[in-house]
C-alpha cells in the first residue's frame, strides 16, 4: 500500500526542498538563499513524503518502498515569533490534506518552543494560497507594497496559536 506521511526534514532532503520551492513558489530565492534559511531553522522544516509500495521489500529496511518528497513547510523565527518562510506541495498531491497537516505540525513545533504567533507573506494575486491560509486560521494583518522582486505587493497574514 502506498503511504503519505510527514517527518522532520533532514539535511539530505535539502535538494528536494529547493526543487519544490523553486518549482512551486514564484521567487528569486537561489538555492543558496534557501539553504541559508534551512540550516539555522532546520527544526522547523518538515517534509511530506510519498512511499511507493511497488518498490517495497526490494531489500530496503523494514520493507519500505522508495521515498519521494512531495511537499514541505519551512519555518523560521522572526522578531520573536514563528514565521512560515515557505510551503509547497507538488501539484498532483494538492488538495489531499497534507498541506494542512504540514501547517499543524509546524504550529506544534512553534508552540512547543513558546511562540504563540505565526506570520507569513503571500502574493496579493495568489488567491488559492490566501484561501488555504484563511481556512487554516490565518487572518490578514497588513500589506507590504512592492515586497516581491517583480514589484508585486505582499499580504502579511498572522495566526495566534
Amino acid at each position: 500500500m502506498d503511504e503519505l506521511r510527514i517527518r522532520k526534514a533532514a539535511e539530505t532532503d535539502l535538494q528536494d526542498i529547493i526543487r519544490l520551492w523553486k518549482r512551486n513558489i514564484r521567487t528569486i530565492n537561489t538555492a543558496s538563499d534557501i539553504a541559508d534559511l534551512f540550516y539555522p531553522f532546520k527544526k522547523y522544516y518538515l517534509v511530506a513524503v510519498y512511499t511507493d509500495a511497488d518498490t517495497a521489500n526490494n531489500g530496503r529496511p523494514e520493507g519500505r518502498g522508495r521515498e519521494r518528497i512531495i511537499g514541505f513547510v519551512g519555518g523560521a523565527i522572526r522578531s520573536g515569533h514563528g514565521h512560515i518562510s515557505g510551503i509547497a506541495m507538488d501539484r498532483e498531491y494538492r488538495m489531499n490534506g497534507m498541506g494542512k497537516r504540514l501547517l499543524k505540525m509546524v504550529d506544534a513545533e512553534f508552540l512547543a518552543d513558546g511562540f504563540e504567533q505565526i506570520t507569513l507573506e503571500v502574493r496579493k494575486s495568489n488567491r488559492n494560497a490566501i484561501r488555504f491560509y484563511k481556512k487554516n486560521g490565518y487572518k490578514k494583518s497588513y500589506d507590504i507594497k512592492g515586497y516581491y522582486a517583480d514589484g508585486e505587493d505582499a499580504i502579511v497574514y498572522e495566526k495566534k496559536i
